[in-house]
């Protein structure tokens, strides 16, 4: 036991009186107790990184909602609107898209939820028509920016 001490003591300052020797030997630990967190760290890395990858595999697994934009609104020389869905996802997947012609009171005159396939990573427009009625007074076409996923 005497040698390890001293080999600890040895190794973490070199002084030899006694006070030293108790300030090494709790450096030591403290540095052994590090030594030990960083093997013990070490050895979590793989475990840390293959939960990272399961994770991130999951996620990815995971299908999130795409996004929608007007692109146009209708009018009286093109009666429909047409709105496109962008798809972030790795693979194709439908979206459901809400979708409301409105006043300028801002009031809806007509609101719809649409249906669209959008291939992976891509974009789909869908077009929303309007009525010849709907179109005298209408000002203004939204749409929900979140498409909401359908299916995976």
């Amino acid at each position: 036991m005497a040698t390890v001490v001293l080999a600890l003591t040895g190794f973490s300052s070199g002084h030899k009186s006694s006070g030293r020797h108790k300030s090494s030997h709790r450096d030591s630990d403290s540095g052994g107790g590090c030594s030990s967190s960083r093997q013990n760290h070490d050895s979590y890395t793989p475990r840390t990184t293959s939960t990272r990858r399961s994770s991130t595999t999951s996620s990815s697994s995971a299908l999130q909602d795409g996004t929608a934009l007007v692109v146009s609104c209708a009018t009286k020389a093109i009666p429909y609107a047409t709105v496109e869905v962008t798809n972030p996802n790795s693979r194709q997947a439908t979206f459901e898209v809400e979708f409301a012609f409105v006043d300028a009171a801002g009031k809806s005159l007509s609101s719809q939820t649409k249906q669209i396939s959008v291939p992976a990573r891509g974009t789909s427009n869908v077009q929303v028509k309007a009525s010849q009625a709907l179109l005298a007074e209408l000002d203004h076409c939204q749409v929900e920016p979140e498409a909401d996923l359908v299916s995976r």
